[in-house]
């Protein structure tokens, strides 16, 4: 086969995108692997800790899979994953206008790891219809760089990509923060309008896994609602 221009476009190709994306996938799996430790020694910690305050909350870690980790506490979980894919950004994100990214642009492409919050109860009771969120995700590219997205202050204390290096000590606080944002808000609940009518099939499945669909109601409105886009 004829090495001509389309097939060097090829292997350029290759290299800026195939090999590129690889690195940032080891890199984003070496850094979730220090979240699933950070965890663990977390729950320990908090688990000897809170026994003599009270031995009835339980506190423990759950390694699930390469991608997953959980850690309980109480009527919680924090569940953190690393997602298999690699990402960019639309051309208007803030990301583009910095020198960071202009003098390299293999810097813009990202590993993501996510932080949900669930009810004990929803993964207990296997309750697949309930309800969690999505405090934080955090982005990782090729020279452990990261910014953050969440709610509360992960939203706002890890927005500088150029400056900011993933480290232990940072990991530990973005998981401190974030197991403090799901006490700021409660299960409320719903209206009884909204839950006053249920049809046997409803009532059947929902209670062969313990009970409604249930979701904390968070103190704020998404911007879909905002929106009037959904109620």
């Amino acid at each position: 086969m004829e090495k001509d221009e389309s097939y060097k476009q090829i292997i350029e190709g290759l290299k800026t995108h195939s090999s590129l994306k690889n690195n940032i996938y080891k890199t984003t799996c070496t850094i979730f692997s220090q979240f699933k430790a950070q965890l663990k020694e977390l729950s320990v910690q908090l688990a000897a800790d809170f026994q003599s305050i009270d031995p009835s909350v339980e506190i423990e870690y759950a390694d699930i899979n390469k991608f997953e980790a959980r850690i309980r506490f109480g009527g919680d979980v924090l569940i953190v994953t690393m997602h298999t894919n690699i990402f960019t950004f639309p051309p208007e994100h803030a990301i583009f206008k910095t020198k960071y990214i202009h003098e390299d642009q293999s810097r813009s492409y990202f590993g993501v790891i996510h932080i949900h919050n669930f009810l004990s109860d929803s993964l207990k009771y296997n309750r697949i219809n309930d309800i969690g969120y999505l405090l934080g995700r955090i982005f990782v590219n090729k020279d452990n760089h990261f910014f953050a997205e969440g709610k509360g202050q992960l939203n706002f204390l890890f927005d500088n990509l150029v400056q900011q290096e993933m480290k232990p000590e940072t990991i530990e606080q973005l998981i401190k923060l974030a197991i403090n944002y799901c006490f700021e808000f409660e299960l409320q609940a719903p209206p009884f309008n909204d839950v006053d009518e249920v049809t046997l099939i409803e009532k059947q499945l929902e209670f062969a896994n313990s009970g409604y669909q249930t979701g904390k109601l968070i103190g704020y409105k998404f911007k879909a609602q905002q929106k009037g886009e959904i109620s």
